[in-house]
Order: C-alpha cells, then sequence, then structure tokens
C-alpha cells in the first residue's frame, strides 16, 4: 500500500466513527480534521467532498458488517447451524455496532433522503443481507432441514426486518435486550416451528 493509499484508508476509518455516531449532516469538516489530525486540504485531496468521503466510509462500514455476517455461515456444517450462528451474532449486534460507532445500515439509512447516492448504497446492502440469509435458508429446506411455509426469498426479507427492528431498537434506547430478545424470539421459532420434528 502506497503512502497515499494509507492516507486515505486512515482518513476513512477515522471518519468511519464520526459518521456512524453524528451522522452525515452533524459530522462538520472542524470534526473530521481533528479527529485525524489532517487539514482541510489534505481530506479534500483525497476525496470529490464530504459526500465522497460518507459513501466510502459506507462502503467501508457495510463491508466489516458483510464480512462479519459471512463468516459465521461460511464454515458451517449445516443450515441450522448457520442459523444459530448468524442470530448468536444479532443478540450482541449491539457491541459489533459500539465498536463501528453505530449500525451503518441504521446510520446512513436515516441520512438517505438528505444524501441519495448513499440511499442506494444502504439499499444494496440490505439486499446482500437479504441473499445471504436466503442462501442458508434454501440450503436448509433443500436438505430437509427445517420447512419453511413461504419462499426462501420472503422469509429471509421478514428474517432481516426483524432483527434489524431489535438492532434499531437497542441504538435508540441504549438497552440492548431489543436486540438480544429478538434474535432469541426467532431462535425460538426456528426451534418450534419451523424444523420438521
Amino acid at each position: 500500500m502506497t503512502k497515499a493509499e494509507k492516507t486515505k484508508a486512515f482518513i476513512i476509518e477515522t471518519s468511519a466513527v464520526l459518521f456512524l455516531k453524528h451522522g452525515y449532516e452533524a459530522t462538520s469538516l472542524s470534526m473530521l480534521t481533528n479527529a485525524t489530525g489532517l487539514t482541510k486540504g489534505a481530506i479534500y485531496g483525497n476525496f470529490k467532498d464530504k459526500e465522497d468521503l460518507a459513501k466510502q466510509v459506507y462502503h467501508y462500514t457495510s463491508e466489516i458488517l458483510i464480512t462479519t455476517l459471512k463468516s459465521h455461515i461460511d464454515t458451517q456444517q449445516s443450515a441450522q447451524l448457520a442459523i444459530r450462528k448468524l442470530l448468536g451474532f444479532y443478540k450482541t449486534y449491539p457491541d459489533f455496532a459500539r465498536k463501528l460507532g453505530s449500525c451503518p445500515i441504521v446510520s446512513f439509512g436515516v441520512q438517505s433522503a438528505v444524501v441519495p447516492d448513499i440511499q442506494s448504497l444502504v439499499n444494496q446492502t440490505i439486499a446482500r443481507i437479504e441473499e445471504i440469509f436466503t442462501r442458508v435458508l434454501s440450503l436448509g429446506q433443500e436438505n430437509g432441514e427445517f420447512y419453511l411455509s413461504l419462499p426462501p426469498t420472503v422469509f429471509a426479507k421478514q428474517l432481516f426486518a426483524l432483527l434489524q427492528g431489535g438492532v434499531t431498537q437497542s441504538l435508540i434506547t441504549k438497552d440492548d435486550k431489543y436486540a438480544k430478545n429478538t434474535a432469541t424470539y426467532i431462535e425460538h421459532l426456528f426451534q418450534t416451528a419451523v424444523q420438521r420434528n
């Protein structure tokens, strides 16, 4: 990695916490220069403008989320185990979000009306997460590990909506139980209603 690439990566990583904690509009240039220790010229020498930086920050943080989700399913032996691992991750999602600064989907999703290009990026991330869930659900159904009363794509959307709702409530109220209890409830549904006896 060249010095310029290292500087750009440093700006993105350092700015991520600010954008996630404060949102796009509230993150000022002075906050960015204070956090990075760089001048305005150094920051904007690497990015066209604040929107360009925000989009790259979103890409960086959403890729961390996607990679983390995939890590819970890539090494699993069964779809049931993968679902348990995914739900286990969502039980502790507020901890994951705090390490980043907040949840990229929530933080940038709220700002999507201000920056329409970011709305498109958030929607792409949601579609990628739903695809991860769909893949696991389809595999489980094909292998006879569980029965779904809805097509896997529809079930995946509902599953993600419930989990993301728990995450959002946890972040708004600063009460991790919303995420944990939502994932635990879904886990219970899988054990009692989805799996074949």
